[in-house]
C-alpha cells in the first residue's frame, strides 16, 4: 500500500490505538507492523481470527496472555551460548509459563475459535526447559542447593567451615574488647574475609592481616593469624561453589539456547494471539459490529464483479455524536462525485470509506453494519485537501498535482482513488476542466473513484457520464446547518450564500453577490435552481418513504400482537383439553378400580357361599358399567379424532367371538350372544355384560383349525415379576404401576417387585399409598436387603 496514502487517511493513529491494547511488547510490534494486505484469503483469516477473539471474550472473560518481559535480547545472547544472569533466566522462564498456559487453555476449543486454536496448538510445551529452570533457580532467583548433588555438599561444607571461623573469632573478639583493643563487640566481612575491629592504635597488640582501614583512621579491620588458614580453607569452598554454580547456569542456559528458535516461535505465536485479541479490544472500544462471531466473510470479495455497499459507516477517530453514512461502489459506477456545502462533511465521508476500507484489509474490526459489502482493492490511494482535512494542514494546487500525476502512474483496475477538493486551487473554469479529464482517465484506467468538488460543470458530467454517479453531503436549507448524512445519487449545492449568512455576513453584501451571479452568464441561475428543486422532491419523497416505513412497522406490530393473542388463545384451549383429559383419566381409573374391587368381592362371594346369589353384586357392577360407559361417552367427545366404531351385525355375534370394547385396549371374547339387550364378555379374567353399541370392532379374522370356534383369546403378555420406576415423577410413576399390576395379574402372578429407588422418598410414599388402597394387592412389604431394600417394594396380588 502507498505509505503516503496511508497517512493521510490517517491509517498509523487507528494502528496505534491497536497497538495500546496489546499486552506484550511482541504484540504491539507485530501491531505497529500491521499493513494492510490485497490477499483475499489471508484477509479473510485476519477478520476470521478477529471475530474468533470476539467468541474467546465470551468463552473465557477472564483469559488473558498477561504481561510477559520482552526477552528478545536475552534470546539472541542464549543462541550465542551466552551466561546470563539467573534474573534474566528467570524472565525466559516465565514467558515460557505463559506460552504453555496459553497452549493448554486454547487448544481445547479448536471447535469453538479454530484459527486461534491452530496458532495455540503450534507452541512447544516446554515442560522439560521449565521444570530445569525451576529446579535451577528459585522464586528469589537464586541457585538453591538441590540443583545440584555437588553444590549440596559445597555449601554444607562452606557452612561448617564458617561457623567454626565464627567461633574462633568470636573468642578473639571477646578477648580484645576485654582488653580494651576492640572498638566494639561484632563480626565483618572485608573483601570476602571475616574480620574483627581493632583500635588503629593497638593493632599491633594482636598477630594480625589488616584487611580495611575506617574512613577517619581510628579503626583497622584485621584478621587474625590464628583463623587465617581456617579463612582461607573457607574462601577455597566459596571459589569451589561459585564454579558450581556457575557450570550448573551454564548447562541450563546453553539447554534454553538450543531451545531459541521454538521460543522465538512461540514468542511469535503470542504475539498474534494478542494481537488477535487487541483487535477485539479495539473493536468494543469502537462499537464495531464486523466482523460477527461465526461470520462467513461472505461479505467480503475481490474481483471486477466486487461491489462496496457501506452501511451506516462511521470514522472510527471522530469521538462524541457521529453521524453515520452510507456508500456505495458497484461495476456500473465506479466512480461517485461527491458535492455540497463546505464544513458539509465532504472529506470525513471521503476519509471515513478510504479508512475502513483499510481497516478491513488488516483485520481490524469495522464500524459498519452488517449487511455491508466490501471490495478488496490492490491498492488505495488518497489525495486529501488539506484545507478540509481533520489535521488542517496546508498544501499547495502544485503539490495536489504532483500527487494526482504519481497516482495516475500508479493506479489500475482494483484499485481505490480518493480525491478531496479535485480542481481547486486555480481558475475555475480551468480546474473544472482538468478534474474531469483526470476522471476519465481514472474511469479507463478502471481503477474505483471517490472524489469531492464544489465545480458545478463536474455535477453535469456525472449526470451524463457512464460509470459515474453524483452523492452530495445534505444541508437542511431550514436551520442552515449541515446534516453531514451522504446522499447517493443527488448533487449537492454549495450553499455559499446559507453559510456566509449563518456565519453573519451583512445581507447588503449577500443580495449584492446573488445579483452578480444572475448576471453571470457563466454561471446560470437555473443550475443551482435545477438542484433546489431536485433537493425539495428528494426530501418529499423521503418523507413518504418515512411514513411508508412507519406504517408497515405499524402492520407488523399489529401482526404480531394479533399472532400472540391467537397464541395464548390456543395455549389456553390446549391447558382446558389437557386438563379435562386428566381429569376423565382419573375418573377412568377409579372405575376401573371399582370394577376390580367387584371381581374381587365376586370371587369372595364364591369362596365363602358357593352357589349363593349374587344379585348385590351384579347390581353393583352394573352401576359401575354404567359409570364407566359416561366416563367413555366424555372421552370419545374429547378425542374426535378416534376412529368411528364399526358397523356390526349385533345379532350375528356367537359365543367365542373376539371383540374390541370402547375405552379398552384388551381384546375380550363373548360367552353369550345378545340377550334381552346385552351381551356377555369376557375380558381377561373380568366377565361383564355389556350394551351392544359398546363393542367397537371385531378383531381381524385370521385362519383358525376346524374346531377353534369358542376357544378364548390367548391370555396377554407376561410383564414379568419386576418393574422399575425410578427417575419418575409419581405422576408418571403411578400410571405404570397400575398398568403393571393389570398385566401381571392377567398373567398370573402373585409376587411382584417395584423398584423405586430411594431419593427423597416421595415416590416410594406415593407408590405405596396407592399399593395399599389397590383392590389386586393383598400385601405389600420393603424388599429384602439383596434385592434392594426399601428402594424397592414386594407386592402380593390377591388369589
Amino acid at each position: 500500500m502507498d505509505p503516503k496514502s496511508l497517512a493521510a487517511l490517517e491509517y498509523p493513529k487507528i494502528i496505534e490505538r491497536l497497538a495500546a491494547h496489546c499486552q506484550t511488547p511482541a504484540g504491539a510490534r507485530a501491531a505497529l507492523d500491521l499493513e494492510p494486505s490485497s490477499d483475499l484469503d489471508e484477509i479473510r483469516a485476519r477478520l476470521a481470527a478477529t471475530a474468533q477473539a470476539r467468541a474467546l471474550a465470551r468463552l473465557k472473560p477472564n483469559f488473558s496472555i498477561g504481561a510477559i518481559p520482552d526477552i528478545a535480547d536475552r534470546l539472541l545472547a542464549l543462541s550465542r551460548g551466552a551466561l546470563l544472569p539467573t534474573q534474566d533466566i528467570a524472565d525466559v522462564a516465565s514467558v515460557l509459563r505463559s506460552a504453555r498456559r496459553v497452549r493448554n487453555q486454547l487448544s481445547p476449543l479448536a471447535r469453538e475459535i479454530p484459527a486461534l486454536a491452530r496458532i495455540a496448538a503450534r507452541i512447544d510445551d516446554f515442560s522439560d526447559p521449565i521444570a530445569a529452570v525451576d529446579r535451577c533457580i528459585d522464586e528469589r532467583g537464586e541457585v538453591p542447593d538441590q540443583a545440584s548433588p555437588e553444590l549440596a555438599e559445597l555449601r554444607n561444607r562452606a557452612r561448617t567451615l564458617h561457623s567454626r571461623l565464627e567461633t574462633s573469632l568470636n573468642a578473639v573478639l571477646r578477648r580484645a574488647v576485654a582488653d580494651g583493643i576492640a572498638q566494639e563487640p561484632i563480626l565483618t566481612e572485608r573483601a570476602g574475609r571475616l574480620v574483627i575491629p581493632l583500635k588503629a592504635e593497638a593493632r599491633s597488640a594482636l598477630p594480625c592481616v589488616v584487611h580495611d582501614v575506617s574512613a577517619s583512621g581510628a579503626t583497622v579491620f584485621v584478621e587474625p593469624l590464628s583463623v587465617v588458614e581456617l579463612g582461607n580453607r573457607l574462601r577455597e569452598a566459596r571459589l569451589r561453589e561459585a564454579r558450581e554454580v556457575e557450570r550448573i547456569l551454564r548447562r541450563l542456559c546453553a539447554r534454553l539456547g538450543a531451545q531459541s528458535g521454538a521460543i522465538r516461535a512461540a514468542i511469535e505465536r503470542l504475539a498474534a494471539l494478542d494481537l488477535a485479541q487487541a483487535k477485539a479490544r479495539l473493536g468494543a472500544d469502537l462499537d464495531a459490529p464486523l466482523p460477527a462471531e461465526r461470520d462467513d466473510l461472505r461479505w467480503l470479495d475481490q474481483g471486477p464483479d466486487a461491489e462496496t455497499h457501506l452501511l451506516s459507516a462511521r470514522h472510527p477517530l471522530l469521538s462524541g455524536h457521529v453521524t453515520p453514512i452510507s456508500a456505495a461502489l458497484a461495476r456500473d459506477r465506479r466512480c461517485v462525485l461527491i458535492t455540497g456545502p463546505n464544513t458539509g462533511g465532504k472529506t470525513v465521508a471521503l476519509k471515513t470509506i478510504g479508512l475502513l476500507a483499510l481497516m478491513a484489509q488488516a483485520g481490524l474490526p469495522i464500524p459498519l453494519e452488517q449487511g455491508s459489502r466490501l471490495a478488496v482493492f490492490n491498492d488505495v490511494f488518497a489525495d486529501i485537501g488539506d484545507e478540509q482535512s481533520i489535521e488542517q494542514s496546508l498544501s499547495t494546487f502544485s503539490a495536489h498535482m504532483t500527487n494526482i500525476i504519481r497516482i495516475l502512474a500508479a493506479a489500475g483496475p482494483d484499485s481505490l482513488v480518493l480525491l478531496d477538493e479535485l480542481g481547486a486551487g486555480t481558475d475555475p473554469a480551468e480546474g473544472a476542466a482538468l478534474a474531469r479529464s483526470i476522471l476519465e482517465e481514472l474511469l479507463q484506467l478502471d481503477a474505483a473513484v471517490i472524489a469531492t468538488t464544489h465545480h458545478g460543470e463536474l455535477k453535469l458530467f456525472a449526470h451524463q457520464a457512464e460509470g459515474v454517479v453524483n452523492a452530495s453531503t445534505e444541508f437542511n436549507a431550514d436551520t442552515l446547518q449541515p446534516t453531514y448524512k451522504l446522499l447517493m445519487g443527488t448533487p449537492g449545492r454549495s450553499n455559499a450564500f446559507a453559510i456566509a449568512q449563518r456565519l453573519g455576513m451583512p445581507q447588503e453584501i449577500l443580495q449584492r453577490a446573488r445579483r452578480a451571479r444572475q448576471d453571470d452568464p457563466a454561471s446560470p441561475e437555473t443550475v443551482e435552481g435545477l438542484l433546489a428543486e431536485l433537493q425539495r422532491e428528494r426530501d418529499a419523497l423521503q418523507h413518504e418513504r418515512e411514513a411508508e416505513q412507519a406504517a408497515v412497522r405499524e402492520a407488523e406490530q399489529i401482526r404480531a400482537d394479533l399472532a400472540a393473542r391467537r397464541d395464548a388463545i390456543e395455549d389456553e384451549r390446549q391447558s382446558i383439553l389437557a386438563r379435562a383429559e386428566r381429569q376423565i383419566e382419573d375418573d377412568l381409573a377409579n372405575v376401573r378400580r371399582s370394577i376390580r374391587s367387584t371381581e374381587r368381592d365376586l370371587r369372595k362371594a364364591a369362596k365363602r357361599q358357593p352357589g349363593a346369589s349374587t344379585a348385590d353384586a351384579e347390581t353393583h357392577a352394573d352401576a359401575v358399567r354404567d359409570r364407566l360407559e359416561d366416563v367413555r361417552r366424555r372421552r370419545r367427545g374429547r378425542r374426535s379424532r378416534k376412529p368411528q366404531s364399526e358397523s356390526i351385525d349385533h345379532a350375528a355375534l356367537a359365543k367365542g367371538d373376539i371383540v374390541y370394547l370402547a375405552g379398552l385396549s384388551e381384546p375380550g371374547s363373548i360367552l353369550e350372544p345378545l340377550d334381552r339387550g346385552s351381551i356377555q364378555v369376557q375380558v381377561g379374567s373380568l366377565r361383564m355384560r355389556v350394551r351392544p353399541e359398546q363393542i367397537e370392532r371385531l378383531a381381524p379374522a385370521r385362519p383358525t383349525a376346524e374346531g377353534d370356534r369358542g376357544r378364548t383369546p390367548p391370555p396377554p403378555p407376561d410383564p414379568g415379576p419386576r418393574t422399575d420406576v425410578r427417575g419418575n415423577t409419581a405422576d408418571d410413576a403411578l400410571p405404570i404401576v397400575e398398568r403393571f399390576l393389570d398385566d401381571a395379574y392377567r398373567a398370573g402372578r402373585t409376587r411382584l417387585a417395584i423398584v423405586h429407588g430411594y431419593g427423597t422418598g416421595a415416590l416410594r410414599r406415593a407408590v405405596r399409598a396407592m399399593l395399599r388402597q389397590h383392590p389386586l394387592v393383598s400385601a405389600l412389604e420393603a424388599a429384602p436387603p439383596r434385592e434392594g431394600g426399601d428402594g424397592a417394594t414386594i407386592v402380593t396380588l390377591i388369589g
